[in-house]
């Protein structure tokens, strides 16, 4: 998870080497980026699906062998087209089968529920000590190599990993929330039918399009700025870095001290403030590094909160499917982030309007996640079981 999550966080560091070398726009390489986090998305259910029927471990292995086959195809890639492909789409299906969608669902499902917010945010704060030692790893490849010998690099050490698959080899829970066995099918419905579950899509749309932005053009952006690119390169490590505290802080503080809904409301407020300050006050590095610390710390920290939420109110028999459905928003969000943001600076040459909107988008979310009923939902003791 931490190679896989590690690898996109340090996209935004090809963004000039593949343009000056491609003579592509800063749109063009945003929009193949953009179009993975959409691939992501809309197969996190499919993964989901697989995961909750054939178990976790046959989704990863093959989640990997194609994200690496993504990766050496970029390497290759003759032209924009391809190069989208192979970046949006054959990435994009290698996130959904390796990143915390299936991870986190495989664990909720290995550990006792008492164990469940410790387990969760440990293994994202792991995963997070995984990006940030990656992003620096990127950064000197790059500086030692072509930016296609550095994905051919990413790739022969992404394929190695598939054995770790074995040890998640977690079959799918027969807990219901206490209640009779549902079929998939049944379960979508239901939460589909919940008013929570929606405002946790819309929440954690916001959620991608803000990570998808500054992951995606901070490098840019403070090029543009007047600063170096090492500076970029700097913050996106400093973010990988304390995201490793943040994700074990509100995965736990969240699932056992706090409830799950007033510890996101409280997460957005904080990025909101952290952002406003960023563009108001005057751009010096030291200035990033302190906002890239602020962000990193509230970076992933949704990701526990949103997949334990999903749990307590729908049970953990369907999590990795139904947050599956969750993270689409997360990832659609994502999409337009890192798109938008390519197109705004192209037609207006400046970030400011995508700054102030992604502020805008993060106050609604503060907002949603109040009225979420996070209850657990009463199902009949004697609900039938259907084949899924």
């Amino acid at each position: 998870m931490g190679l896989s999550l590690g690898i996109r966080q340090s996209q935004g560091l090809f963004m000039l080497p593949v343009t000056m070398s491609m003579d592509w726009s800063i749109e063009d390489v945003g929009f193949a980026f953009a179009l993975q986090n959409l691939v992501w998305g809309l197969t996190q259910p499919v993964t989901g699906m697989a995961a909750d029927r054939f178990g976790p471990a046959k989704v990863i292995v093959f989640g990997v062998l194609i994200y690496a086959a993504g990766l050496l195809a970029m390497a290759y890639a003759p032209d924009f087209l391809i190069f989208s492909f192979n970046a949006g789409v054959l990435v994009g299906i290698g996130l959904a089968g390796t990143a915390f969608g299936v991870i986190y669902g495989a664990v909720s499902k290995i550990v006792p529920p008492g164990d469940r917010a410790w387990a969760i945010g440990a293994v994202g704060a792991i995963g997070g000590l995984v990006q940030f030692l990656i992003v620096p790893f990127v950064h000197q490849l790059l500086n030692s190599q072509n930016w296609d010998g550095t994905f051919l690099v990413l790739a022969v050490l992404f394929a190695a990993l598939c054995p770790l698959a074995w040890f998640l080899r977690a079959k799918g829970s027969d807990e219901v929330a206490g209640h009779g066995e549902l079929s998939m099918w049944a379960a979508i419905s239901e939460a589909f039918r919940h008013s929570g579950f929606w405002f946790l899509n819309l929440g954690f749309m916001a959620c991608g399009f803000q990570l998808a932005f500054l992951a995606g053009h901070i490098p840019p952006y403070l090029v543009d700025q007047g600063l170096p690119l090492s500076v970029g390169g700097t913050a996106i490590a400093l973010i990988s870095l304390t995201n490793v505290a943040g994700t074990f802080v509100f995965g736990y503080v969240g699932g056992s001290i706090f409830r799950r809904k007033y510890t996101l409301t409280f997460l957005y407020v904080c990025r909101v403030v952290a952002m406003i300050a960023f563009i108001t006050l005057p751009l010096t590095p030291i200035s990033t590094y302190l906002f890239a610390a602020v962000m990193g710390f509230l970076w992933l920290g949704t990701v526990p909160l949103t997949s334990g939420l999903v749990g307590q109110i729908f049970g953990t028999r369907y999590l990795t499917t139904l947050f599956g459905f969750v993270f689409f928003g997360h990832q659609l969000g994502a999409f337009f982030g890192i798109w938008m943001a390519g197109y705004v600076f192209d037609t207006t040459g400046s970030y400011s309007y995508i700054w102030w909107f992604s502020i805008g988008i993060g106050v609604l979310a503060a907002v949603l996640h109040m009225p979420i009923n996070d209850r657990e939902v009463a199902r009949p003791k004697a609900a039938e079981a259907v084949p899924a």
